[in-house]
């Protein structure tokens, strides 16, 4: 499902409004973020970058809850698995 293809009445007067009003989209993230700054602008984003970048930036904040849940996974080879992660953190499977 997406805003575009859905019958929710919510997301069908949402995908109408951006529809006719084809200034709301952005080419990035930060400029998406940059516009919700400015002021008066809502940006729709993906919940685990919304979770990162409102952790950072007490300016910005989730309204309401999820459109949607996914869940992440990361496929190895079998074997010993280190990961370094952008932290600095590593993490270490035996797989």
């Amino acid at each position: 499902m997406t805003v575009q293809t859905s019958k929710i009445p919510t997301y069908e007067r949402m995908w109408n409004f951006m529809d006719h009003n084809p200034e709301v989209f952005v080419d990035s993230t930060k400029e998406g973020l940059d516009k919700v700054l400015q002021g008066n602008y809502a940006f729709l984003l993906e919940s685990t970058m919304n979770e990162y970048v409102t952790q950072r930036n007490c300016d910005l904040i989730q309204v309401g809850g999820l459109l949607d849940a996914k869940g992440y996974g990361i496929g190895t080879t079998r074997g010993i698995v280190q990961v370094a992660t952008t932290d600095g953190c590593n993490f270490v499977s035996l797989l």
